[in-house]
C-alpha cells in the first residue's frame, strides 16, 4: 500500500528550485522522500490542510501546485454529498450513496473511498455521517421543520436512525438544538415587543 503522496509542482526549472521547495517543505515539517523537477514524493500521507498550507507558502515564491487527480476526485466527491444532502434530493427506495459513488465515477467504491481517506485522513462514510449531521443542525435551529421531515429530507430510513447518530457524533439530543431555535425565535419575538413599548 503507497503511504506516501505526490505533488505536482508548475514552476521549477532548476535545482535551485528543489533547494527552495525542500526547504520550505522542511519549515512546514513535511517529510521528503524525493524531489524531482516538478514533482515532490512525501514519506507519508497529507491531508488537504497539509496541501493548502504548502500551496500558500509556495505560491509568493512563483511556484504552483496542480491539482492531481486524487485531489480533484476527492473535491468531485465532496460536490457530491453537498447536492445529494443539501435537503432537496430525491431519495428512491433503497437508495444508497456508495452505490451512486461508484456508479458515477465508474470505479469500485472500496477503492474510491481509499483514495478519500489518503487525501482527507478520514472516511468517506465519516465525512459523509459528519456532513448529514451539520445540515441536520442548521435545519433544528434555522427552519421550522420536524425531525421526521429532517430525516427524510437528509436520506434517513427513520427518525430513531437520525437520532441516534446526532446523538454519536454530537453527545446532544436533537432536542437540543431546537430548543436554540425556540430560543432564538423568544428572544426576537421579546427585542421586537421592547422595540414596539418605546
Amino acid at each position: 500500500m503507497q503511504i506516501g503522496y505526490k505533488i505536482y509542482i508548475k514552476g521549477m526549472v532548476c535545482d535551485r528550485c528543489i533547494l527552495t521547495i525542500r526547504n520550505e517543505l522542511d519549515g512546514l515539517q513535511i517529510p521528503i522522500n524525493e524531489i524531482t523537477l516538478g514533482e515532490v514524493t512525501t514519506l507519508s500521507a497529507l491531508t488537504a490542510p497539509d496541501i493548502k498550507a504548502i500551496g500558500e507558502q509556495l505560491l509568493p515564491l512563483g511556484f504552483t501546485l496542480l491539482e492531481n487527480k486524487n485531489t480533484k476526485l476527492v473535491k468531485e466527491l465532496k460536490s457530491l454529498a453537498e447536492k445529494v444532502y443539501a435537503g432537496s434530493f430525491d431519495f428512491t427506495d433503497g437508495f444508497s450513496f456508495s452505490g451512486l459513488v461508484a456508479a458515477t465515477f465508474h470505479k469500485d467504491y472500496v477503492s474510491i473511498s481509499s483514495i478519500f481517506c489518503s487525501v482527507e485522513g478520514i472516511t468517506l462514510e465519516k465525512y459523509i455521517i459528519g456532513y448529514r449531521i451539520e445540515k441536520a443542525k442548521e435545519m433544528l435551529v434555522y427552519s421550522s421543520y420536524s425531525l421526521t421531515d429532517i430525516a427524510y429530507k437528509l436520506g434517513y430510513s427513520s427518525v430513531a436512525h437520525l437520532s441516534a447518530q446526532f446523538k454519536n457524533e454530537t453527545g446532544l439530543t436533537p432536542s437540543h438544538f431546537k430548543k436554540i431555535r425556540q430560543d432564538k425565535s423568544q428572544f426576537r419575538g421579546s427585542k421586537h415587543s421592547i422595540r414596539k413599548v418605546s
